[in-house]
């Protein structure tokens, strides 16, 4: 069970935020909720959790001064704010995540899941056990290709297929932001363990799915998900009870 506290100086939402953190993460217990930065400074001194949910603008003093009273301190932030020009500085204070709001469900639980395995690693690495390096941050995966490196949201990831030594990420074509595939220089299993605590499912020894974009499930001997960029991405007869578990079939 993890705790956490959530700090905002509006009122609807900090109650918006603990409505969504109750529905994705039932088992996070919330220790208190503050609207004052300087009452939320005093209360995560006394309660002590595992997460603070930040909010930046606030009046009195901002987010990144909150942090600088609370020096040291070993739990893990993530920030909330409406104003992307923070984003900098967020990455300065090593904060877990970044979110922009209002806050939407899946970025809120793809913060959640990199939570959990950040916070499972810590205790692992505490127990003489080395935790698994990441690629990760703020939503972003950090994709290494002959040219250079593609911060690609998670999100916009639809499928992975693996080509050898290669990887080739099939991604939505979100306002043409980033090209429909990109071919990087990691083999599939490398990023199968970066993505596999967050939405994604290894489906076949090639293939690695964004769950999230499945479309259509064609039955079969293993079957076939057709994924909403319309690729058809095979299912392997050994994977199809683990997929069709995680779809609610």
């Amino acid at each position: 069970m993890f705790k956490t506290i959530l700090v905002d100086d509006e009122r609807m939402s900090l109650e918006v935020l603990a409505i969504k953190l109750r529905k994705l993460a039932p088992e996070m217990e919330i220790l208190a909720t503050y609207q004052s930065a300087e009452e939320a400074v005093v209360g995560i001194r006394q309660l002590k959790p595992d997460v603070l949910f930040l909010d930046i603008e606030m009046p009195q003093m901002d987010g990144f001064t909150v942090l600088r009273r609370l020096e040291p301190y070993t739990f893990e932030v993530v920030f909330t704010t409406a104003y992307t020009q923070y984003a900098i500085e967020a990455i300065r204070q090593s904060a877990l995540d970044f979110l922009l709001k209002p806050v939407r469900e899946i970025e809120l639980s793809s913060a959640l899941q990199r939570l959990e395995k950040k916070l499972f690693s810590h205790r692992t690495s505490a127990n003489g056990v080395s935790p698994v390096p990441s690629s990760i941050q703020f939503n972003k995966i950090a994709v290494p290709s002959l040219k250079g490196v593609t911060f690609v949201p998670i999100q916009d990831i639809v499928w992975l297929e693996s080509d050898s030594n290669y990887t080739v990420f099939h991604l939505a074509n979100v306002n043409g932001a980033l090209p429909r595939k990109i071919v990087a220089s990691r083999m599939l299993k490398e990023f199968e363990s970066m993505l596999t605590s967050a939405q994604f499912l290894r489906v076949h020894r090639s293939a690695l799915i964004n769950l999230l974009r499945v479309k259509e499930y064609v039955r079969g001997e293993g079957g076939t998900a057709i994924m909403d960029d319309g690729s058809e991405v095979e299912v392997a007869r050994s994977e199809k009870k683990g997929f069709l578990e995680k779809l609610g079939l």
